[in-house]
């Protein structure tokens, strides 16, 4: 018995054993068109008692005369690609793009056959040299270009075509080895499986439901609230201290109409509390915003304002449309530096932060 003729006999007695996996492959869609995922393994030339080896890389080169065959599943070489029961041959075929179902356009074929009592193809041996006996596979070889190859299940004396599993092959001209695309993998959909009668019931529900009211948005800072700054010292030779603004809350009841927000914040020029002749500006207060703790999303602090080049207004917080209903906390780390010509002394200003709707 020669290596190809074994591959038949085996494959029929492991039938029983791949079926089932069969099944699963089957269900597989083809980009390319194939009714299902057509396998392929190397025979390789390794003589008695080899096992021939899934190829599952598309750079795989296949030779023209090299052992290669066809399975329904990528767990065994002899798992059948099973044809439609209104089959009653199959045949190898190569064909271009699109001419896979008409056999009077095939560019070469040859006789395969079902295993006994199926229809069932087992092992379907694709080396061009062996199974292209019909047609002008001479003409395939010497040419090359992209074909389909595979499996073909025909009925009415195999004139039609009722079934097809296939590859996309691209051949090169003169030598006849082949590089094959791969197998698509995704599976379709597994339908849910329909209840028994008796064993389910459907339940109307039609609940009432009123519009929310809209609340309010407020700012809550402390009565009497006043900045914590830290003993100055020098940096550079400029008066430097640093110090806390303390918790202010952006409450935002508005559940319906969800309109987001803006906090901003000024600052007068800083006074001398001793002569108010002696004044600081205001770009030598160093503001960075910080969020304590929120209730909402889509609330983010501002831009940090550097001393000595800060810019006011400026935006102290936001909070975005749609997601910011709740209480947010917030705070800001403040920087304090004196030009080097000014006289020491407490210098005052106010800090005046005042919320928006969007």
């Amino acid at each position: 018995m020669n290596k190809k003729m074994r591959f038949a006999a085996v494959g029929v007695v492991s039938l029983a054993l791949v079926a089932g996996a069969t099944a699963v492959a089957s269900a597989v869609v083809q980009t390319n068109g194939s009714d299902a995922a057509l396998y392929v393994y190397d025979g390789g030339n390794a003589g008695n008692g080899f096992t021939p080896a899934l190829v599952t890389d598309p750079s795989t080169a296949f030779t023209w005369a090299g052992d290669s065959f066809g399975s329904g599943n990528k767990i065994s070489y002899d798992a059948p690609s099973t044809c439609p029961t209104a089959a009653d041959d199959a045949y190898i075929f190569v064909a271009a793009a699109g001419n896979e179902r008409t056999k009077a356009s095939w560019s070469a074929y040859g006789d395969s056959g079902f295993a006994a009592g199926t229809k069932n193809v087992i092992a379907a041996t694709l080396t061009p040299d062996v199974a292209l006996t019909a047609g002008n596979p001479g003409m395939v070889k010497s040419n090359g270009g992209t074909y389909s190859l595979g499996i073909a299940c025909t009925n009415n004396n195999g004139n039609t075509v009722v079934g097809a599993f296939y590859r996309t092959i691209t051949m090169t001209a003169g030598t006849g080895s082949y590089t094959m695309a791969a197998v698509t993998e995704t599976a379709e959909p597994t339908p849910t499986p329909t209840a028994p009668a008796g064993t389910t019931g459907s339940v109307a529900l039609a609940p009432q439901t009123v519009g929310s009211t809209d609340g309010v948005l407020s700012l809550s800072v402390p009565v009497g609230a006043a900045a914590v700054f830290a003993s100055p010292t020098l940096v550079n030779n400029k008066s430097t201290t640093t110090g806390t603004l303390g918790n202010v809350t952006v409450a935002d009841g508005r559940g319906f109409s969800r309109s987001g927000w803006d906090l901003n914040a000024s600052v007068a020029d800083f006074v001398n509390s001793s002569d108010a002749t002696n004044t600081i500006s205001k770009v030598q207060l160093g503001l960075l915003p910080k969020i304590v703790s929120s209730e909402a999303t889509g609330v983010t602090a501002g831009t940090a304002q550097v001393a000595g080049s800060a810019t006011y207004s400026s935006v102290f917080a936001s909070g975005a449309a749609a997601n910011t209903v709740g209480n947010t906390v917030l705070n800001a780390d403040l920087t304090f530096v004196a030009p080097a010509n000014k006289p020491a002394g407490t210098y005052v200003s106010t800090l005046t932060l005042t919320v928006v709707s969007k």
